[in-house]
């Protein structure tokens, strides 16, 4: 003889549950705290010329954090403040953009979650958890301990892409003045908007790998010497 128990599942129940299957993400992202940035260290480095001609693109990294003092720099360096507000609204940045609009936000992928970075307060506010750098880019990019991925308003995707470059070239610059490789590329995967939690008005252009060269990277070349000025002619 075979009994059948029924329990009655009640409707607000199963909502209940489904709710919080659905909030899962959301909860894991609580699990990040801001993060305060060291003051940005804004002398020092190598003199422009120089970097500009040691700037290349690296293609392999090493396994290795970027220290917080570092990361700091290279942030302020990106897409940092340098100045007040002055004729225009808005604190000026180390950037410029297309009527100071500054509607290209930097999501900072790191390998414990997502971030967005704040320029004026200095800080990394948390938007997801867990390491979504695959997601944006080829393997050996998302082996650099820092992915930049510049995001903007669809919108304002006119001027967007270049002043993403202008973002994009800082970086390099910067890489090339304190012996970091930098990696400028497209997005790779079909999922990388989803992975940074972006919304139907967001646009994600391109991202930017950072990191230590790994052992393969190409050596710096000497620099060429100059030759002597020649003396004009005798008249």
């Amino acid at each position: 003889m075979r009994f059948s128990v029924h329990f009655p599942v009640r409707r607000s129940v199963v909502l209940v549950a489904l709710a919080a299957l659905l909030a899962v993400p959301s909860l894991f992202a609580q699990d990040l705290k801001p993060l305060q940035l060291p003051k940005p260290q804004t002398t020092g480095g190598k003199p422009l010329l120089t970097a500009l001609f040691e700037r290349q693109t690296s293609r392999t990294f090493e396994n290795k954090p970027l220290p917080p003092q570092v990361l700091s720099n290279l942030l302020w360096a990106a897409f940092g403040v340098n100045r007040q507000p002055d004729v225009k609204p808005g604190y000026g940045r180390t950037a410029p953009s297309a009527g100071n609009k500054q509607d290209v936000q930097l999501y900072i992928l790191l390998a414990d979650g997502v971030y967005t970075y704040d320029a004026v307060a200095n800080v990394l506010t948390p938007v997801l958890a867990g390491d979504a750098r695959a997601k944006v880019g080829t393997a050996a990019q998302a082996s650099a301990p820092v992915t930049i991925a510049y995001v903007s308003d669809v919108k304002n995707d006119k001027y967007s892409s270049v002043d993403t470059g202008f973002i994009g070239q800082n970086v390099f610059l910067f890489a090339a003045s304190e012996g970091l490789g930098a990696w400028f590329h497209a997005i790779h995967g079909d999922d990388a908007s989803k992975a940074l939690n972006l919304t139907a008005d967001q646009h994600l252009l391109y991202a930017q790998a950072v990191g230590y060269p790994g052992p393969n990277a190409t050596a710096i070349p000497a620099p060429r010497p100059v030759p002597p000025a020649t003396p004009p002619a005798a008249k």
